[in-house]
Parts: structure tokens; C-alpha cells; sequence
């Protein structure tokens, strides 16, 4: 069992493949679960780290299962780390790496297992470096800390790896060449085996610099390293890195050669193979070969929206976890920060220095999420508009072919309607004896002079005029418009059909420049406030942030994607 420790923290990949099975064998003759799930984890991290990706996630979910048996978590945390490494670099889910990653912390935290969670911050931080964000570097910062602290080169060399890698992102490129030496520092006195991958970074500093020669003897020896240790994950890389160099220097059948040992790896995420055939087609392009070009950027842009389509079905749940890790991760800063700090005054203004920037990033949140969710509700009324389009064509069809039956006048009821209490009265027999199928058909009428003549739009409609033009009492009137629509009284009932217009009216790219307060009163409301209220609580916002968020997206959707 240490010796396989020991050879993991070398990223002797070869070898702990090799001493995993002769622990497994050993640890089934004993008949010892805990060391044999043990076992099944080390030789699914020497096989997920030799491109030997099934049988990798085979072992570990072997060695998390068996974890859940034994409730052992530094097992399980062991598991899920690595388990979400190949959902990372195998299957291209950063959501659910991200979430095997939080699931490990959970259990490295509950048994106390401190080195592990350098190395999930370490992963953690990964993550955030494909998705261009620098947010993590406080975690990349306290790993590297803490290899020092616990003399673990392991951690000092990942960690100071990742902090090269974000300063990178943050072009702080000074810092990151610092941070770089002291990863090849450390992997060269402690023999690790995996400073290839330092190498590359190196090599993309000196890219970055405008130092291509000294960037093209670095990516050569990252790939003599990573063949040496056949460690193809970070062969890819340094493929990438040479081409890149070879593209800027005008070797462009040579950067061509380099894209296509990397795409021949398979270790590359989708976008980063769009990325790969947008290079491919450069070189073509400086090269003359024009048909060649623009297949491989027809190739890039059907990756790249492959891509998006994916990225847009877990946008939410990306973000819900991207916000659960920042949290998790102020937490930590702030908690550091108070046993470095114990000054109260010091302590108090770190303290106010966090919140006010978790105040600033929840507002910011909330302002997309609210922007977000508008710009649904937008797209979901359109798309009804459209539905009900549809919908009235096909009833206007049937009712064509249909004769309507005319509304019986209700003179009689009317004739016998003499003074208040007599009209109660009335109004009582008439409920009770009206048939159901004429309290229908007076619904009806009702619905049509909504739809078809719009009568909402008469500011000075009332139930007595209404109840006169349909040929019936007030009271009954009242009874027919709650009976017949779900509850609501006789003002929210012509309410509605007013706030259905002006969606419908906000909807329309034609009237895009109509004034609110002009369409408040074309549409019968006796005031601005009444209307803003009721519209805002009828959809969900306000009738000004309605049209905002439909220029907005019919400003940024394609054409193609708006008709």
C-alpha cells in the first residue's frame, strides 16, 4: 500500500500499475476489503493516467462502491476524485466533474484527509483554467502553501503549476514564469515524472513573451517527456504548444503535422479540437490551399456548435455548482485569513472586504439569473402568440362549417327587473333556474366580443353595459364570468384580455417604438400605475423590462434562429 502511495506521488504511472495488481492479488488472498478496495483505486489511477480510460472507471467505481460498504471515506474520496478527473478529461463533462469533485471534498473533510484536498482544490482549479476563470487562484495558491507546509512535493508541485496556469489567464506573466521554475524546481528534486506538463506551460510563457525560440526548445522536450513517461494526456498538449509555435514561425505544413498527432491522441476536449481545426485551416490558408481550409473550418464550427448546444443544457446546473465552489471557496479564504490575521482590526476589514465583494457577486448573479429568466418568459409568450395564432385559424375553419346559435334576448328577465330588491330576487331564480348551456353560450358571446371587437379596450366598460349588450343582468353576468373562468370576478376577466394584448402588442417587432403610457390607454386602463401592476403581476415583470428583454433578444438572435 506505500509503496503504491509513494509511486503515485511520483506520477510513475507504468510502475503503479504494476505494484496496484500485485496489491490487489494480496490483499484478495487475506480476504481484506478495505485494502482491496484500496487496490481497485490505485490501479484505476494508473490506468485513467495510461489512456487506458474503461478499464480505469471500472476500478474506481469498484473501489467507490466497495467505499459505501465500508463507510470509509477516505476511499471514497479518493474514488470520486479520480472519478471526476476521467469525467473531466475522458468524457468532457465539467458539470459532473465538478460535482464528483465537491462529493470527494465532502469526504476528505469528514475524515480529515488533508492531503487529498490539495488535490482536489488542485482538480477544482483545472476546471476553472478550461473555463478561463482565475476566481480559483487562492485555492491553487494555499495548495501549493500547503506542500511546502507538509513538505509534500506532490502538492507543492501541483499547486504551483495551477498558479503559473491562472497568472497566465490573468496575463500576469512575470509571476506565472515564476511559479513555473518552481514546479520544475520541485519535480526535478524529488524526481517526479510528470514535468512534461510543466515544460508545456513553460513553453507557452515563452510563446506568449514573443520568446519562440526558447518556446520551441521547451515544447520539444515536454513531448520527449511525456513519451518517456507515456503520459499521453500531456503529450496532446505539447503537440498543441508545437504547433502554435510552428504556425507563428511560417512552418506550416509542420504545425499542420503537430495538429494532427494531437487530434490523433483523442485526449482533447471538443472545443479544443474546434480550436485545432481553426489553426489547421490558417496554416492551409497561408499555404494556398484554399479547399482544404475551409473544410477544416466547416469542421471547427460544427464542433464548436456541438459545443454550445451542450454548454446551453447545463448552463443552470453548471452555474448552481460554479456558485456552490465560490462559496465554499470564500468560506475557506476568509476562515485562512483569520488564523493568519490576529489582529481584530486587521480581521474586521478582511472580514467587510469579503462581504462586500460577496455582496457585489450575489447582485451580479441575480441581475443574469433575473436577466435570464425574462428573456424566457419572453420566448415562452412569443411562442404562445404563435401557438394561438395557429390555433384561432383553425377554430375560425370549424366554426365556418358550423352555424352559431344566436343568444336568446333576455327581455323578459329584463322587464321583470323592478327595483333592487326585487332584481336580488330575480337574480336569485334566474342562478337556479338558467339552464347551463344558455349561461354558455352568453360566455361565449362574452369571449367574442373580447377577441373579435375588443371591447376591453373602452375605458368606460362596465358591467352594466356589458350585462346590457349581452342581453342580461349585472348580477347573473357576475355569476356567468366566475363560474365560467376559473374564479375570476368581472375586472380581472377584462384585465386579462388586456394584458394578453399588450404582450401580444410588446411582442411585435412593428411596435417596438410604441410609447407604454400611449398603450396603457389604447387599451382601456384607467391609469399607468394600474396597468404596470397588473401586467407585472400577470407575467412576472413589468411591461418597460418586457420590451428591454425582447429588443435584447431579437438584437442577438441570428436571423435564421428568429424566423
Amino acid at each position: 500500500m506505500h509503496r503504491c502511495a509513494a509511486t503515485i506521488n511520483r506520477f510513475d504511472y507504468t510502475t503503479l500499475h504494476s505494484q496496484a495488481g500485485q496489491y490487489l492479488s494480496e490483499a484478495r488472498r487475506v480476504g481484506d476489503q478495505r485494502h482491496e478496495a484500496f487496490a481497485h483505486f490505485y490501479l484505476g489511477a494508473a490506468c485513467l493516467f495510461s489512456n487506458r480510460p474503461d478499464s480505469a472507471i471500472n476500478e474506481l467505481q469498484t473501489a467507490r462502491e466497495m467505499g459505501q460498504e465500508l463507510s470509509n471515506d477516505t476511499i471514497l474520496s479518493l474514488a470520486l476524485n479520480s472519478i471526476g478527473i476521467h469525467e473531466a478529461t475522458v468524457n468532457n463533462n465539467l458539470y459532473l466533474a465538478q460535482w464528483y469533485f465537491t462529493e470527494s471534498l465532502k469526504h476528505a473533510k469528514q475524515c480529515e484527509y488533508t492531503k487529498i484536498e490539495g488535490s482536489i482544490y488542485g482538480n477544482l482549479c483545472s476546471i476553472a483554467q478550461i473555463q478561463n476563470d482565475t476566481t480559483m487562484i487562492g485555492y491553487a495558491r494555499e495548495c501549493y502553501e500547503f506542500g511546502i507546509k507538509q513538505r509534500d512535493p506532490h502538492l507543492e508541485f501541483i499547486g504551483a503549476l495551477h498558479v503559473c496556469d491562472l497568472s497566465r489567464l490573468r496575463d500576469e506573466l512575470d509571476t506565472a514564469l515564476v511559479y513555473c521554475r518552481k514546479a520544475i524546481e520541485v519535480s526535478d528534486r524529488n524526481g517526479l515524472n510528470d514535468n512534461a506538463i510543466a515544460y508545456v506551460s513553460l513553453s507557452g510563457i515563452m510563446y506568449e513573451q514573443g520568446r519562440l525560440g526558447e518556446a520551441d526548445i521547451y515544447a520539444q522536450k515536454a513531448i520527449e517527456l511525456a513519451e518517456a513517461n507515456s503520459n499521453k494526456m500531456v503529450l496532446v498538449n505539447a503537440y498543441d504548444q508545437k504547433a502554435n509555435i510552428c504556425h507563428k514561425q511560417g512552418r506550416y505544413q509542420e504545425s499542420i503535422d503537430w495538429l494532427e498527432k494531437e487530434l490523433a491522441g483523442g485526449e482533447s476536449l471538443e472545443m479544443v479540437k474546434a480550436q485545432i481545426y481553426e489553426l489547421m485551416a490558417r496554416n492551409y490558408e497561408a499555404m494556398g490551399n484554399t479547399d482544404k481550409a475551409l473544410e477544416c473550418l466547416t469542421r471547427a464550427k460544427e464542433l464548436a456548435d456541438s459545443t454550445n448546444a451542450s454548454d446551453r443544457e447545463h448552463m443552470k446546473r453548471e452555474r448552481d455548482m460554479s456558485f456552490s465552489i465560490i462559496e465554499q471557496q470564500r468560506e475557506l479564504e476568509f476562515n485562512q485569513q483569520q488564523l493568519r490575521n490576529r489582529s481584530i482590526i486587521i480581521g474586521g476589514l478582511v472580514l467587510l472586504v469579503l462581504l462586500l465583494a460577496y455582496l457585489m457577486w450575489v447582485t451580479i448573479r441575480n441581475m443574469r439569473r433575473r436577466n435570464e429568466l425574462y428573456h424566457n418568459i419572453v420566448r415562452q409568450h412569443m411562442d404562445s402568440i404563435e401557438r394561438e395564432k395557429a390555433l384561432n385559424a383553425r377554430i375560425g375553419e370549424l366554426e365556418a362549417a358550423v352555424p352559431t346559435e344566436p343568444i336568446e334576448p333576455q327581455s323578459e328577465l329584463e322587464e321583470e327587473t323592478k327595483g333592487e330588491s326585487d332584481e336580488l330576487a330575480l337574480e336569485d331564480a334566474q342562478h337556479k333556474s338558467l339552464p347551463s348551456a344558455k349561461s354558455e353560450r352568453i360566455f361565449r358571446e362574452l369571449c367574442r366580443l373580447m377577441e373579435q371587437e375588443r371591447i376591453y379596450t373602452d375605458p368606460q366598460l362596465n358591467r352594466e353595459s356589458l350585462a346590457l349588450r349581452l342581453g342580461t343582468n349585472k348580477s347573473y353576468l357576475t355569476t356567468i364570468v366566475s363560474e365560467c373562468s376559473g374564479g375570476k370576478n368581472l375586472s380581472q376577466f377584462i384585465n386579462h384580455y388586456r394584458i394578453q394584448e399588450a404582450v401580444r402588442i410588446l411582442s411585435d417587432r412593428e411596435h417596438i417604438d410604441y410609447p407604454l403610457k400611449q398603450l396603457c390607454t389604447d387599451l382601456g386602463f384607467g391609469s399607468v400605475s394600474t396597468f404596470y401592476k397588473l401586467f407585472q403581476e400577470g407575467v412576472g415583470m413589468s411591461p418597460s423590462a418586457y420590451r428591454k428583454s425582447f429588443i435584447h433578444m431579437i438584437s442577438t438572435t441570428p436571423p435564421t434562429e428568429q424566423e
